[in-house]
């Protein structure tokens, strides 16, 4: 969760405040200065659910604390209160009164999921301040949204793994959402509301979900017809979704420059399987860990010459100039970071097929990274001359 909240910082524009607040006694929880953001307190331990804390702690802790606002609240291991049953329960002001930018919430796990309820006014203070909710580890039948139905700033929501998630509710906090982040959510069906509850969003992780080919190529073709495909998602992710090929439609999002596949089953890539709108420059294309053996010349499509391309990891057995040159010549920018990541892939260099890299274009191989032949000779160690008859 904590990594999560990290890699959104820079997505949110956050001031800090004037004078700004510093960290008391917050025992049972924990609290730094988070410079120039502002405080962290975390109540819990994420690693390990025997050290839980009930909301009456939490109300206790900034019923004494004297800081108006907290940057960014974790609350780990949450549980139920003595007179509770198996019920986590936040109450109205829970924080009594104060206001948190980011807030993470995870449910206790020693007896499985717990059902989590939150009063419609438990964060009432931070309506006009939160830009992150996060939730986690939780039963979510009992899960009501109107806590969030007030929230001026929400730009943010992700939902961890847990149970019951009943879909997305018809609330006006959801079309300003701009990032949406599911993962390893196990029984997630709800694909088919994202475009229309999120018309603005711009990056969509959907990860560990095992949706498979068939709901994910609904999932997209449904994005790439709403608002959402033509205008704003520039962010895909569908790491570990047991996908078998790349999903179709991909080349109707017509903002989108980062797609990440990582850890999929994907062999063959065809050609157009990475048709990126020519007017956007692309910035990553995650393919890491996916069995891939194939890819056919025109695959990648677009412009690349800021992209980070990963195809480590795999089985690739060739580096053909009909699949790669294009991308890498875009790549010669003295300013750019783009590169080919190809490391542990078993390529062949016994044959021609290296000859247009290692003897007529060496200076593309600055830009391929962990290049390595099946016999461990690193490509920037292959001789020009070893191709010499090559034509």
């Amino acid at each position: 969760m904590m990594l999560l909240i990290l890699l959104l910082l820079p997505t949110f524009d956050v001031l800090a405040a004037t004078v700004p607040d510093v960290c008391e006694d917050y025992t049972p929880c924990s609290c730094q200065e988070y410079e120039p953001y502002g405080l962290i307190v975390r109540c819990g331990d994420p690693f390990d659910h025997k050290s839980s804390i009930t909301s009456l702690d939490v109300h206790d802790v900034f019923n004494r604390t004297k800081a108006r606002h907290v940057f960014w609240l974790d609350l780990f291991s949450l549980s139920p209160g003595v007179d509770s049953g198996d019920v986590i329960q936040l109450p109205a002001d829970v924080l009594s009164e104060k206001s948190v930018d980011r807030l993470g919430i995870s449910c206790s796990t020693l007896a499985g999921p717990l059902v989590l309820e939150i009063h419609p006014d438990a964060f009432r203070s931070s309506a006009h301040q939160m830009g992150h909710f996060e939730i986690a580890g939780c039963d979510f039948s009992r899960l009501d949204f109107q806590f969030l139905a007030d929230t001026t700033s929400l730009i943010s929501l992700s939902l961890g793994p847990g149970l019951n998630f009943r879909g997305f509710p018809r609330l006006p906090f959801l079309a300003r959402v701009t990032s949406l982040r599911i993962y390893n959510y196990l029984d997630f069906r709800y694909w088919n509301q994202i475009a229309g509850r999120f018309p603005f969003l711009e990056s969509l992780f959907l990860d560990g979900t095992q949706l498979g080919d068939r709901l994910i190529n609904k999932l997209v073709s449904s994005i790439a017809s709403s608002p959402t495909g033509r205008h704003s998602l520039t962010q895909l992710s569908l790491w570990e979704n047991r996908l078998s090929r790349v999903p179709e439609h991909l080349s109707s999002l017509k903002k989108l420059s980062y797609v990440n596949l990582f850890g999929n089953a994907i062999r063959f890539l065809a050609k157009g399987s990475f048709a990126f709108n020519s007017e956007i420059k692309v910035t990553f294309l995650i393919l890491t860990r996916n069995s891939l053996e194939r890819i056919e010349p025109g695959a990648f499509q677009g412009d690349f010459s800021e992209a980070i391309i990963y195809l480590d990891y795999n089985h690739l057995t060739r580096f053909d100039s009909a699949v790669y040159q294009k991308v890498l010549e875009q790549m010669q920018s003295l300013s750019s970071v783009a590169g080919i990541y190809v490391r542990n892939n078993p390529f062949e260099c016994g044959d021609c097929h290296l000859a247009w890299l290692i003897r007529d274009k060496p200076h593309l191989l600055k830009r391929v990274f962990g290049g390595r032949c099946s016999n461990g000779t690193q490509f920037e160690d292959l001789k020009p001359e070893g191709y010499h008859d090559c034509r």
